[in-house]
């Protein structure tokens, strides 16, 4: 760990000093980058503070929150750090805070407490005490505050440079004994043509122990503070439903051309993560004024380094004591126009969950776009499932966003919606999901919509198996998806009454896509194969049936002709 950080130490001075050269760093494999010659010992100390924010959260009357932040020196020597704590804060002893970084992180341990309110006392303020512990010594200070969201700001003075820790904190008039948990908090339903329907959903927890009751509504329905919010940029998601089950993540096809990786990359709720002790690179090509990055920080995580067009622009620590969300700011100032974000990890595992666009103009659905259902309930220890469904405009295409908002008796949270709506110029294909549980092959135009089932089921991906085409492309009809329970297997047919066979069993589970019932151009055979033991399924565009023969499946027909 400790090797590693004193690279990337020396690594962050020299790279803010060049450009990023992509072809010979991106090609090293892993460690020992070189450094021109200069030695740690040429270097001044420099001052890092990880994280940067904490976020308490909701906390009540009598309750207390805790975190940790590193002080760490990514310079050399030892460095002297000071505070005097929060400004506008009394404080309460005579200590004051300060210690010595050397080679190792030094910890500050941050305390938040709610004292127990006097009844004499104005019902919208409440006191809170903060305790700073670091360098071997404790400093305390103390507030009174009107209830609601708090920001407030720790300036820590060093040789190294002045950095300045935030602390975010809800105070509430209730114990939070009841404290909401809402995921995600971003939503990206990607492209959508007009007119067409989009589903996802978000989970709902209870983090406290008495029951939570919540309430969920768009902002369009809601009080005209909340309407008038709207979000900054478009945040766009790296995850791939469709690789449940998989081994490693593989970017989604609208990410094609603009999202590349090297090295090697694990798979974590459908996003990419590195890897404890590999390699691996991240490239993202977009066109905007700025960025935010979107990470999960784990107890294996390490730095991560961040470039803007090749050059160095900073580095993250990914190392939580738990897994946590972070935000990375990178720019906002920059010429609108053609860039690429980039990303080294050394060894650490972090989670990349997406990016937000600065400079991408956005608009707000008609009345009645968005639907949710359902819109309010309680839960104590199971988790609720919220459907979010978007309509997508049919009169201009474009950029879209819309806020969620989710209140309860444990805090409230805003859930941030984004849709493109693209225009229908052409017919589209529909790319076709193959998935194996046992040996029942599931096929699949929507895996995002199923990914509760595929990840309860135990699914495993195998791969894109062929191309449908969408609903009304003229020479099509529709595709439809039978399954019997009892013999685990998916049947699949254009003909509603399942083209002469038996279905007794089989319940009909809808159209997966549309099927061409003669050969369009550009177009080949859909075979189906049978397993008269198992009386199970097969499909694939090879007339061999992929070696299925030997296994005791049988040639059992052309379904229709696909892509």
């Amino acid at each position: 760990m400790m090797a590693q950080w004193l690279t990337a130490a020396v690594f962050l001075i020299l790279m803010s000093q060049s450009l990023f050269d992509p072809t010979s760093l991106f090609a090293q494999g892993g460690r020992g980058m070189p450094i021109g010659g200069v030695s740690s010992a040429d270097l001044l100390p420099v001052l890092t503070v990880m994280p940067r924010e904490v976020d308490f959260g909701a906390i009540g009357p009598g309750e207390e929150a805790k975190s940790v932040v590193y002080l760490r020196n990514v310079g050399s020597g030892t460095l002297e750090w000071s505070t005097e704590g929060p400004a506008g804060w009394v404080k309460l002893d005579d200590q004051r805070l300060s210690g010595v970084v050397g080679e190792s992180p030094e910890p500050v341990r941050v305390q938040l407490l709610f004292q127990e309110r006097n009844e004499s006392g104005k019902s919208s303020d409440c006191t809170l005490v903060l305790s700073l512990e670091g360098g071997g010594r404790k400093a305390t200070f103390q507030r009174v505050v009107p209830m609601g969201a708090l920001r407030e700001q720790v300036r820590i003075q060093s040789q190294g440079g002045t950095r300045t820790l935030f602390l975010n904190v809800r105070p509430s008039e209730h114990s939070a004994t009841s404290l909401l948990s809402v995921e995600p908090l971003h939503m990206d339903f990607g492209k959508v043509r007009p007119g067409e329907q989009a589903t996802r959903r978000i989970m709902i927890r209870n983090r406290g122990k008495e029951p939570l009751k919540w309430r969920a509504v768009s902002s369009g329905k809601r009080r005209p503070s909340m309407a008038e919010q709207f979000p900054r940029g478009r945040y766009i998601s790296f995850q791939n439903a469709a690789t449940a089950g998989s081994e490693g993540f593989s970017a989604a096809a609208p990410f094609k051309d603009t999202l590349e990786f090297s090295g090697t990359w694990g798979l974590e709720g459908g996003y990419p993560a590195t890897q404890s002790g590999e390699y691996a690179t991240l490239r993202y090509r977009f066109t905007g004024t700025g960025i935010r990055l979107y990470i999960q920080r784990t107890p294996e995580g390490d730095p991560l380094l961040i470039y803007l067009n090749d050059q160095f622009v900073t580095l993250v620590d990914g190392y939580s004591e738990r897994q946590a969300r972070l935000e990375v700011d990178i720019t906002e100032n920059q010429p609108d126009g053609p860039h690429v974000l980039g990303l080294v990890s050394e060894g650490g595992r972090m989670v990349i969950e997406g990016v937000r666009i600065y400079g991408k103009p956005l608009l707000k659905g008609p009345p009645g776009w968005i639907n949710i259902f359902p819109d309010s309930g309680m839960t104590t220890r199971e988790t609720d499932y919220v459907n979010i469904v978007l309509n997508a405009p049919k009169e201009a295409p474009g950029g879209y966003a819309e806020l969620v908002h989710v209140g309860s008796n444990g805090g409230d949270a805003v859930v941030e919606v984004y849709m493109d709506v693209v225009a229908d110029t052409q017919p589209r294909v529909l790319d076709v999901h193959r998935y194996l549980a046992g040996s029942n092959y599931l096929y699949t135009t929507n895996p995002q919509a199923e990914a509760s089932r595929l990840q309860i089921q135990g699914y495993r991906s195998l791969g894109i198996a062929f191309r449908l085409f969408a609903p009304g492309t003229p020479g099509t009809t529709e595709f439809l998806r039978w399954f019997n329970p009892v013999k685990g297997d998916h049947f699949y047919s254009s003909d509603p009454a399942g083209g002469g066979k038996p279905l007794a069993g089989y319940i009909l589970e809808g159209s997966i896509g549309n099927i061409a019932t003669f050969r369009l151009a550009g177009t080949r055979e859909l075979y189906r194969w049978y397993h008269p033991a198992s009386g199970r399924h097969f499909y694939t565009t090879d007339q061999n049936g992929e070696g299925l023969g030997k296994k005791g499946y049988r040639f059992d027909g052309i379904a229709g002709f696909v892509r």
